[in-house]
């Protein structure tokens, strides 16, 4: 990153211009000319000349996501690393901490809203199916400095029979690409917002064209039914316990049903544990179709795992959707488990948690630690569309340590070269994964304890990942007069 510094006397402090090179290679996804015009936007542009302008402040917070295990000077001195020495400031701990305070959240809150949104295209590999773009939602936590200010707004996460979390959390739920794990949308709040709530403040990122898979936790009547009123298609997994009535049996051995309200579901159980002979009550209900099937997992030691799984759908016609491509493409919802890997294990650091004490600084850290995920997808969807190869085939971890070394090199992309050297090591043949990714399973532990006995664990390693083959079996569906089956 290069910094343009005029000299000024020593009670001015400094004026300073950054030049292209502020976020090495990914400055070309979040230009200068972007920043200003966050900044203007939210009136943060500061009011006299300042060792630290505002400009300078919001690469600094984007930056100390990409060095999360460095102090603010560690930040700075990477930051400033490609700068002759004698042009470079030296602000202190105590100078870049009051910098943040001035920048607030506001700024990296429009950034984020900025470059967020789909970025594949329909020539880019796993993004459409059937012409509908496939993305997922699910919710997780980020944890965050134990400070009394976190605590007190976003508080811990605790069980009845366990002592709370050491750290307080974040709970964060995003709409994600399935084809190339970019956010479309996220929203973040105490632990004591819960995920289907937060999942409605995404509702304005779908639209028609869009086919949503979301797992049983969703599984509301209330929530399908305003997540389907946006236009976009949904395929959802759905608790074993919930009442869908068979319809109407279809050839791909799928049928039609309805999804109905909790009183409406409440008044049809017990019309059906009567027998009355009369016509059912009338009820509160959305059309569906569900797919049923069999999961089985066989590792290679021989080892077999057997679930059943249903899906309910809003694409009625088994014609144009079969029930066998639906189940499949049900399990690219694992995408934004991948994802939320990236953020939070790659990108920020296994076992670390966010630096800030303050709300406004966690809040602040958090679009910063989102908005540079973004850019590093948007580099990588660019870097695998010109070289005519799938997204899935670079690695997200090559790419993030491949952004810290052009920061520290104040190395950037000419505006006309399509592939910089910096991206083209993305390409490099030892660096690409294989063209279809084995299938493994992983146990469903717990890794990370609220107390200081383990417990959940397998046997042998925790969380050891076996290759496995997954096979998926259509099952019959119930006899049509059963309306309680399963």
């Amino acid at each position: 990153m290069s910094v343009q510094c005029a000299t000024a006397p020593r009670s001015r402090g400094w004026s300073g211009v950054w030049k292209p090179g502020q976020l090495g290679v990914l400055t070309r996804w979040v230009p200068p000319a972007l920043v200003d015009e966050v900044l203007a936007a939210t009136g943060r542009f500061e009011k006299r000349v300042r060792m630290l302008p505002a400009r300078v402040v919001v690469y600094f917070v984007l930056a100390m996501t990409l060095f999360g295990d460095c102090g603010y000077r560690g930040v700075w001195a990477a930051l400033t690393a490609g700068m002759p020495g004698h042009l470079a400031p030296d602000p202190s701990a105590a100078a870049l901490r009051q910098a943040r305070r001035r920048l607030g959240t506001a700024p990296l809150a429009l950034l984020f809203n900025r470059v967020c949104g789909p970025v594949g295209t329909k020539e880019t590999p796993g993004v459409f199916w059937h012409g509908l773009r496939v993305v997922a939602w699910d919710g997780t936590s980020v944890e965050v400095a134990d400070s009394s200010a976190n605590v007190a707004h976003y508080g811990r996460h605790a069980k009845a029979t366990s002592h709370p979390a050491g750290y307080p959390q974040v709970r964060l739920t995003a709409l994600v690409e399935c084809g190339t794990r970019a956010l479309i949308g996220a929203v973040f709040g105490p632990m004591h917002d819960k995920e289907v709530p937060q999942a409605r403040r995404l509702l304005p990122a779908l639209r028609p064209g869009i086919l949503l898979l979301a797992d049983r936790g969703y599984d509301g009547y209330q929530a399908i039914r305003d997540a389907a009123s946006t236009g976009a298609d949904l395929l959802w997994r759905v608790q074993s316990g919930r009442l869908l009535p068979v319809i109407q049996p279809l050839s791909d051995g799928s049928h039609l049903s309805q999804i109905l309200d909790r009183r409406s579901g409440d008044r049809l159980a017990a019309w059906q544990r009567r027998k009355r002979p009369t016509p059912p009550p009338e009820l509160t209900a959305m059309a569906v179709r569900v797919i049923r099937y069999q999961v089985t997992v066989t590792t290679a030691d021989g080892r077999q795992h057997t679930s059943t799984v249903r899906l309910i759908t809003t694409l009625l016609d088994p014609g144009r959707h079969p029930a066998a491509e639906l189940a499949e493409l049900y399990h690219q919802r694992w995408e934004i488990e991948t994802a939320y890997y990236g953020l939070k294990v790659t990108l920020r650091g296994p076992d670390r948690v966010l630096r800030s004490h303050t709300v406004q600084g966690v809040e602040q850290e958090i679009y910063a630690l989102l908005t540079v995920f973004q850019l590093t997808r948007t580099a990588i969807h660019d870097t695998a569309h010109i070289a005519g190869l799938d997204p899935d085939r670079l690695s997200f971890a090559i790419a993030v340590r491949t952004a810290r070394h052009t920061v520290i090199t104040a190395a950037v992309p000419a505006p006309t070269t399509s592939v910089t050297t910096a991206l083209a090591i993305l390409l490099h043949p030892r660096n690409l994964t294989d063209r279809r990714r084995r299938s493994r399973v992983s146990p469903r532990c717990v890794k990370r304890t609220l107390s200081p006995y383990a417990y959940n664990k397998t046997a042998g390693s925790v969380g050891r990942k076996a290759p496995a083959t997954t096979t998926i079996t259509l099952t019959p569906q119930p006899d049509p007069t059963d309306m309680a089956s399963p």
